[in-house]
This record gives C-alpha cells, structure tokens and sequence, in this order.
C-alpha cells in the first residue's frame, strides 16, 4: 500500500482553525515533503492555486510549479505530482516545464489535469473556468 499527501502550500489545508502553527514558506512546505519522504510516504500533490481559498485571499500562498521544481531538488524519492488547469497555460510551455522538473527529479514528477477551481481565481488570473460537479 502507498500512501500520499497534499503538500501544505497554505501552511496548512484546515479551514475554521485560525493559526495550525504551520507556516505557509517554503522552509516548512520542505521539511514536510522530507519527514513524509523519510517516514515512507511515495506521493504528494501540489495544488494549483494562485490564491489562498483556506484562509483568505490576502493570506500567502506557494505557487505550484516553482515549489515543484525546488522540492524535486531537495528529496530524493517522493513522487511529486502538480496539478495544472489547463485554461491558466500554454500547452508548449506547460509541457516543457514538466519534461524539465521530471529531468531535475530523476523521473519522479507526474501530472494531476483538473479543470478550474474557483470561479474568482479565474477571473483575476484571466483563466478560464469551468463548472464542475
């Protein structure tokens, strides 16, 4: 059995908890891909979100691709998969981003396709968005 995770580019994924302790940096985002790697988790997810739909819009956020390629360079084998929308992309572009973090992790970065998230997202970041059930 193998077991994944949703990396906290947020600090954390809670909604209603004010303050988990779990800052939303790099650093931490980092040391839990790390313990989770080390204690025998194979995956984990990084969403594609632009803003902040857990704690607000005016609270930070990791941006998905960069925080791919820089995990993918500080583990060694937790798979690292990175949703991407396609109605926020160039599909050339897209495509050679992921070729190159699949090429800096040694063949450990996967694709999650999903369509838009949330309608206001879109809106500011000129995405398009699609509804889904």
């Amino acid at each position: 059995m193998e077991y994944g995770f949703w990396l906290p580019i947020f600090g954390g994924w809670l909604r209603n908890v004010e303050d988990e302790q779990m800052p939303a940096t790099f650093d931490y985002a980092k040391q839990v891909a790390q313990t989770a790697e080390r204690i025998g988790f194979s995956t984990t997810l990084i969403a594609e979100l632009n803003l902040n739909d857990i704690k607000g819009i005016k609270e930070p956020s990791l941006e998905a691709w960069t925080t791919a390629a820089a995990i993918a360079a500080t583990t060694e084998r937790l798979e690292i998969m990175t949703a991407v929308r396609p109605g926020f992309h160039n599909p050339a572009t897209t495509a050679k981003m992921a070729a190159n973090i699949d090429q800096l992790s040694g063949g450990r970065f996967t694709l999650n396709v999903v369509s838009a998230w949330w309608a206001e997202e879109a809106k500011q970041y000129n995405g398009i968005f699609t509804a889904h059930a």
